[in-house]
């Protein structure tokens, strides 16, 4: 049976490489105080977390961190009485967070006082993409016709949107990833509103013409966390 290279790279990246290392996230990486405002990228899933949170990443040097990004939803689920990862994020730790809150958390992360706190603290990103192309996405990841995606996530999408309206500081359109000058203008706000500067040359998202090169900077990425050339924290490769 001949196996594609992308279904290798996958198959390394879940099982001999995973993302869920110190050096990338956390949990399970810990978090200590840079001493600057977080940022915090709230998205539904399929709508270009990670495509956004590397164009940070990559243009926004003073934000590499060990670790690179912090899961605010998995802090939540994770955190335990004695190991209380939510606690341990204070407004200006410095960290990129990524949430898909209010979807697939506990009903009670919304209300907690110390989300709230590092909601109000940071500087709070939104990324619209089309409602019918997420579930699209959505459906072709979990084997489902676009119907059934729709009668599935539709809602879903609908209640993410309800909670965030009027909760960020900054809202994005999905096409705008793809946009330098409107990226490098985010760019430039977000580094005002936190005292840090941009990178002396914009680094845009991979065109998904060179597999092999992604392949790199995701190996790299999660072998060298900070150090990694180019960061790529996408989960799985080439998925839309």
């Amino acid at each position: 049976m001949r196996i594609s290279t992308s279904d290798l790279a996958n198959f390394v990246g879940m099982h001999l490489l995973p993302f869920t290392n110190p050096r990338v996230v956390c949990p399970p990486g810990r978090v200590t105080r840079q001493g600057r405002r977080n940022i915090v990228v709230a998205t539904p899933m399929r709508s270009g977390t990670h495509i956004l949170i590397d164009l940070i990443l990559n243009n926004l040097p003073a934000y590499r961190s060990r670790p690179l990004y912090v899961d605010l939803d998995q802090c939540c689920k994770q955190s335990t009485p004695g190991n209380d990862l939510i606690g341990a994020i204070a407004p200006d730790a410095g960290y990129l967070l990524k949430t898909h809150m209010p979807l697939n958390v506990p009903d009670s992360m919304a209300a907690d006082t110390r989300v709230e706190a590092l909601l109000a603290g940071a500087v709070v990103l939104t990324l619209h993409r089309p409602r019918a192309d997420v579930c699209r996405s959505l459906g072709r990841w979990h084997g489902l016709d676009m119907a059934a995606a729709e009668a599935r996530y539709g809602a879903e999408y609908d209640r993410f949107w309800t909670f965030w309206e009027g909760r960020e500081a900054i809202a994005l359109g999905f096409a705008d990833l793809f946009e330098p000058a409107r990226m490098q203008s985010l760019l430039q706000r977000i580094g005002a509103a936190t005292g840090t500067r941009p990178a002396a040359v914009y680094t845009a998202p991979p065109s998904g013409q060179s597999r092999n090169r992604i392949y790199a900077n995701k190996m790299l990425t999660r072998l060298l966390g900070h150090h990694a050339p180019r960061i790529d924290t996408t989960i799985h490769t080439l998925k839309s």
